[in-house]
């Protein structure tokens, strides 16, 4: 939906600047994202072979990317077109992130989209994160909708796993963080307009 990647580097040089530790390179650090930022951490820190800072540099960079998650991140080009149209159509939205639930609101409320979702979760909204299915299952039942029409939309194979093991259909949008290599999504974008094709 949204770049966030330029927030999240420059948090992290920021941090580890700090704290005197070098920062790996723009493709390793966009390698470890996906999976929640307490666990990028742990990447960065395991090739700096600096793990015995985590706890000093995690809280760091989590206050630092608390005030400064949005000071770069723009929604991908036609993205807000997009969830205009499905708005319109009454397609029901919902978010759901890896990182923490509180970061995720921060970053939806500033970008003015609040409105276009039933919900929004976190990577500490529940005890399985993607590419766990039970995030989405949650959303399922909880907007009474069926499974054969749904679909998760998302730019890595952590949300494509997700879907598929929800048992959804998957969209995975080439335009975002990183190829797929674990899994194979039912259909792929080269940009958001396209998701319109597919959803309607």
């Amino acid at each position: 939906m949204c770049d966030t990647f330029d927030d999240i580097y420059l948090s992290l040089k920021h941090t580890l600047d700090t704290f005197n530790v070098f920062t790996p390179s723009l493709e390793e650090v966009k390698s470890f994202i996906g999976d929640g930022l307490a666990l990028l951490i742990d990447r960065t820190l395991n090739v700096t072979n600096q793990t015995h800072l985590k706890n000093d540099i995690m809280a760091s960079f989590m206050q630092y990317y608390k005030e400064h998650c949005t000071d770069s991140t723009l929604l991908f080009p036609g993205m807000e077109n997009v969830l205009k149209e499905l708005y319109s159509n009454n397609v029901y939205m919902a978010v759901v992130s890896n990182k923490a639930h509180h970061l995720v609101d921060i970053i939806i409320k500033e970008l003015g989209l609040y409105d276009y979702f039933k919900f929004t979760y976190g990577g500490d909204s529940f005890d399985e994160n993607k590419p766990s299915a039970k995030p989405l299952l949650h959303i399922i039942k909880s907007l009474n909708v069926k499974q054969d029409n749904s679909f998760m939309v998302g730019d890595s194979d952590n949300d494509v796993l997700a879907g598929t093991a929800a048992d959804i259909k998957t969209i995975y949008c080439s335009y975002g963080y990183a190829p797929l290599k674990k899994s194979t999504s039912d259909y792929t974008v080269n940009n958001p307009l396209d998701i319109l094709n597919i959803i309607r």
